[in-house]
């Protein structure tokens, strides 16, 4: 399954930039970060307000909020894609 963050004023068709993309879950125990991952965890770590203002969606457009998100994928090995 993938996984996106929009920013405020992103759409949907921002999705296919890479700071919007968040990563994959393979089903094997791994979850394939890209750099929308980096950027998530920055924010939450910084307690950043802007995170009041993020979505996460997956690739059926099911909705998360972060701490769904970050629950779903905390039992995963985080690997980042080369």
């Amino acid at each position: 399954m993938r996984y996106y963050i929009l920013y405020p004023n992103n759409t949907e068709a921002d999705t296919v930039n890479d700071i919007n993309q968040l990563g994959d879950d393979n089903g094997f125990g791994v979850f394939w970060a890209n750099r929308g991952l980096n950027v998530l965890m920055n924010a939450v770590e910084q307690q950043h307000s802007i995170t009041e203002h993020l979505i996460i969606k997956d690739e059926k457009a099911k909705s998360y909020s972060i701490e769904e998100f970050l629950d779903k994928i905390k039992s995963l090995k985080v690997r980042i894609q080369e």
